[in-house]
């Protein structure tokens, strides 16, 4: 019976420290899991938090989102503050004058640029002007900012008197005048004739020539002189002028010159014609002798004459006078000879203008 109640212990120890340490081992692979799922979840915290590349990718959504800003911004501008719009200059509207009418009509883009503003564009510009009821001549030049001697010659008028309401004017962007080439001429020699400083190219390039080479009967402009360009207005004049005496013109109506009363250089307004010693001076049109006398220096032995339609033509420089004041002269009568009086010239030279109403009127455009 000793024995096996001995036996029957042994076997329940041996029962009870197997089951002991059979356990052992599922105790400790989860403890492993757990503290590994922890280490992992730890690491991964650590890793979102102080990784290089997530603030990167931080830093790059920041730049992304900044320049969106910033263009939304300058498309969406708002409008500026009322008190600058208030500050800026703001154009008003003059009420109608005499030829505020007329002012109005006429808009800005229909203008030519001023002289001022010329520079952008060296090739000459123009606009067309319609003459309206309360202008002449002198108003559209003032309104241009130019002289009126720059519409004549540009416009080619000889008869002042005939520009009226409805008549077409080309205005160019700068004082000047049209001139026509003659035999013999180059860019160069008309150039050097109206100023030293002009230059031939310049010339070209005003004119918008694609070379230097010019023909005869083209038609150039010169700019800064006292004349200028050409319409559809070239009316007839109610009397026809002729050359006054024979011999070549030497200096033509605003070219550049010395005035013998004040040694000033200034625009001639008239022509000068050279002929020879005793050579006969005649009336260029039918007229009455208003003006004569002698001036030692400046016009020397001078006579002007009276003629329909409000003209007047001049003759300086004779050697000898055949008329007096008061006299009716026909077309081509003897006024006297060719001389160089008022002058120190060497050779006989006339000097021969042509106004109406006061203005001086290019000779050439009569014969």
């Amino acid at each position: 019976m000793a024995k096996d109640y001995y036996d029957d212990m042994e076997q329940q120890l041996s029962r009870h420290g197997g089951r002991d340490s059979s356990s052992k081992p599922g105790v400790t692979l989860i403890l492993t899991i757990v503290l590994g799922i922890v280490i992992c979840v730890a690491v991964i915290i650590i890793w979102y938090v102080f990784s290089p590349q997530a603030n990167r990718e931080a830093e790059e959504a920041v730049m992304i989102t900044q320049p969106a800003a910033q263009v939304a911004v300058i498309s969406d501008a708002p409008a500026p503050p009322e008190e600058v719009v208030a500050a800026q200059p703001v154009e008003t509207t003059q009420a109608p004058t005499a030829d505020g009418e007329r002012r109005q009509a006429l808009s800005l883009s229909d203008r030519p640029p001023t002289a001022a503003s010329a520079s952008n564009s060296i090739v000459v510009q123009y606009a067309v002007h319609v003459v309206q009821a309360d202008e002449d001549l002198s108003s559209i030049a003032a309104l241009y900012g130019l002289r009126t001697q720059t519409l004549i010659s540009i416009n080619q008028i000889r008869n002042i008197q005939a520009i009226g309401e409805g008549s077409t004017l080309r205005i160019p962007d700068r004082d000047g005048q049209l001139y026509t080439v003659r035999e013999g001429d180059m860019l160069s020699t008309i150039a050097r004739r109206y100023s030293p400083s002009l230059g031939w190219k310049t010339l070209q390039e005003i004119n918008g020539l694609k070379s230097e080479i010019i023909t005869v009967g083209q038609q150039l402009f010169i700019p800064d002189t006292t004349s200028s360009s050409a319409t559809q207005l070239v009316d007839r004049s109610p009397i026809q002028f002729q050359k006054p005496t024979g011999g070549a013109i030497s200096m033509l109506f605003g070219q550049p010159a010395e005035n013998p009363a004040t040694g000033i250089t200034e625009p001639l307004m008239g022509v000068l014609i050279q002929g020879s010693w005793g050579q006969a001076v005649v009336a260029a049109g039918a007229g009455q002798v208003v003006d004569a006398g002698y001036e030692v220096e400046g016009r020397g032995r001078f006579v002007t004459l009276s003629h329909e339609g409000g003209y007047r033509t001049s003759y300086h420089h004779l050697e000898n006078v055949e008329v007096r004041i008061g006299m009716n002269l026909p077309k081509g009568g003897v006024i006297g000879s060719i001389g160089t009086s008022g002058t120190d010239w060497q050779r006989p030279t006339l000097f021969f203008s042509i106004e109406q109403s006061g203005i001086a009127l290019d000779p050439s455009q009569f014969f």
